[in-house]
């Protein structure tokens, strides 16, 4: 008998020493340290955060940086989830859809945050956009008639660059995956755009090209962003320089999911027309998805003057272009 509890001790204490060395590696070396990370992120957020673009805002923090995630609105519901100083919000959403300004839901949480950055496109053959406090990246299903959006938003000034988008197309890459979306990724990410800043009425070349301004006197500025196929938010801004340094016109684009979430489920809905004097919206059908694009164009308190036909001149006139690069149809204009 004392042999055999001497040959167990001996089998024993090595395996327990192994034990012990192999836990104190988990939870204290570097790889340990991704390991705990990756176990983590296999259940967080259904499993649709990518450790290696995450990594740059959690530096694999498992507690503190991955705080909160949380499914939505039941069957058709979205994740919601804490990334660092990021939220994050992933859906897959039926070009059906519609906001129907009840609880907050998906498209309440895809409303771009208002700053004094237009949207700029990310490039790299992706669908979406940053102003630098919110991004999104958009991937259209072939097989079915929806799209799956992976967007964010930061608090504390923290900006959305270059790695906060790569974040976005490897999340919205796994949530295809996990949606049964069959979509088309794009490549590497180049360095977001510098912010737009204001310039001469006569240099437009980008979302405000081909507006009739020469005989408005009263637009001393133009702010712009490059326009491409890519993005699916776009927007124009006109304005003087008076007293203060005054917005006249906004004209905006909308495609996708963005289109979706500004006009209600509601069939009296035109798909062109005008409410007063201040705001006129046209539509398009667009590749891809039966949501039709939405452009816009609102005249702020600021336009004093009957500036009615300029305003239909320079919805129509940012219309036709931004149809045309997506390669939208069947644009519905105001009468």
């Amino acid at each position: 008998m004392t042999v055999i509890r001497r040959l167990a001790l001996y089998v024993a204490l090595p395996l327990t020493l192994a034990a012990v060395t192999a836990y104190g590696w988990y939870q204290f070396s570097d790889t340990g340290r991704r390991w705990r990370y990756e176990d983590k992120l296999a259940t967080y957020c259904q499993g649709l955060i990518p450790p290696k673009e995450s990594a740059v805002f959690t530096d694999y923090d498992t507690d503190k940086a991955l705080p909160h995630d949380e499914h939505v609105g039941g069957l058709d519901g979205y994740e919601f989830c804490w990334v660092g100083k990021t939220m994050l919000t992933i859906a897959r959403i039926p070009a059906s859809a519609r906001d129907d300004d009840g609880p907050r839901g998906v498209f309440d949480e895809l409303r771009p945050d208002r700053t004094g950055t237009l949207p700029m496109a990310l490039g790299g053959g992706w669908h979406g956009y940053t102003n630098l406090e919110s991004a999104a990246v958009v991937l259209d299903c072939g097989n079915q008639d929806a799209s799956v959006v992976a967007s964010a938003a930061t608090v504390s000034r923290a900006g959305t660059g270059r790695t906060t988008a790569e974040l976005l197309a490897a999340t919205a890459v796994r949530a295809a995956e996990h949606w049964d979306c069959e979509a088309e990724a794009g490549g590497p990410i180049p360095r977001v755009p510098a912010e737009p800043e204001q310039k001469s009425r006569f240099e437009a070349k980008g979302t405000c090209a081909g507006f009739p301004m020469h005989d408005m006197d009263s637009i001393h500025w133009i702010k712009e962003t490059p326009a491409t196929a890519s993005s699916l938010l776009e927007a124009c801004v006109l304005g003087e320089t008076k007293a203060r340094s005054e917005e006249l016109f906004q004209v905006r684009a909308y495609f996708g999911p963005f289109a979706q979430a500004q006009y209600p489920d509601d069939e009296s809905t035109r798909d062109a027309g005008r409410h007063g004097q201040r705001f006129s919206w046209a539509t398009a059908r667009c590749p891809g998805t039966s949501a039709r694009a939405l452009f816009t164009i609102s005249t702020t308190e600021y336009a004093h003057e009957d500036v009615g036909d300029f305003a239909r001149s320079a919805l129509t006139a940012f219309a036709k272009r931004s149809a045309a690069q997506h390669g939208c149809t069947d644009l519905e204009l105001p009468r």
